[in-house]
């Protein structure tokens, strides 16, 4: 599975560089439509623009998610070599370097950097934290400074780090009950922004088509109607509201408001076929 480590400053260049290629073609599409607030081709443009900003921070953020998750899932596979290590009599520093040569996925970098560490004089405290400031997760966090108080306790600590790798992986296992427990709701708001647009479709399909097409041959004259004037319109509503579906999806399935990012991706992506290719040929 492909993941990897992205920096906060990582993460901000490909917001700003993706943000000015969307406003770039958000632009340049505004300079072929002057009248862009009334012509549909902008808006297909505004969508693609949009799309554009949001891909690459989306992108990154499933990698980095990926990469955290991966070593979440790992650490209490290191916690366990840690205590079997110290149960043959070996020191806690000492255990956590022999822990070391094992494979945790990507944690297992981390890791080794962290003993490097200690092997230039650094303290094993001193080692940890940095470790933990590195992958800055909730978790890992919490692991890190349990492991920090354990070896200040000395002794026989084996026990005291089964108890500490079962207590994460309580937590860890509450977090996935959690997750699957939130994916029915994430299906609902997919499933309530395609009633939207099947509404809009029909609307367009039954009662606007109609009108034009009545209108046209005389047989009605109904002042202030302009049908692509209401696509316009109906399109708008639909991009805010797979902005906002996406963002509360993202929110209620994995806790963070940035997860949203692919869901606004599939829900704009979704929105922009349907509206060229099912309600303009209509």
């Amino acid at each position: 599975m492909l993941m990897m480590r992205v920096t906060k400053v990582e993460k901000q260049t490909a917001w700003a560089v993706s943000l000015i290629l969307g406003a770039m073609i958000i632009a340049f599409s505004a300079f072929f439509w002057p009248g862009y607030h009334v012509h549909p081709d902008f808006d297909n443009f505004l969508v693609i623009g949009i799309m554009v900003a949001i891909f690459p921070p989306a992108f990154l953020d499933i990698l980095d998610r990926r990469w955290r998750e991966s070593i979440n899932r790992n650490i209490v596979y290191l916690i366990r070599n840690v205590a079997e290590a110290q149960r043959t009599g070996m020191t806690f520093v000492r255990a956590i370097e022999e822990s070391a040569k094992v494979d945790y996925g990507p944690l297992t970098k981390e890791l080794r950097r962290a003993v490097a560490q200690m092997s230039w004089g650094a303290t094993y405290e001193e080692a940890l934290r940095r470790m933990a400031r590195r992958i800055d997760t909730p978790i890992v966090y919490r692991v890190v400074e349990a492991l920090i108080e354990v070896g200040r306790s000395g002794g026989r600590i084996s026990a005291l780090l089964d108890m500490l790798s079962t207590h994460i992986r309580d937590l860890q296992d509450l977090k996935r009950e959690r997750s699957r427990q939130m994916l029915p709701y994430v299906g609902i708001i997919y499933a309530s922004f395609f009633v939207y647009i099947f509404v809009v479709v029909i609307l367009f399909q039954t009662v606007f088509t109609q009108l034009a097409e009545a209108l046209t041959a005389g047989f009605l004259a109904v002042r202030g109607l302009n049908v692509e004037a209401y696509y316009i319109w109906f399109f708008h509503m639909s991009i805010i509201e797979a902005a906002i579906s996406g963002l509360v999806a993202g929110k209620m399935g994995e806790g963070a408001v940035s997860a949203g990012l692919k869901h606004i991706l599939v829900l704009l992506a979704a929105t922009l076929a349907i509206f060229i290719f099912v309600i303009r040929v209509l």
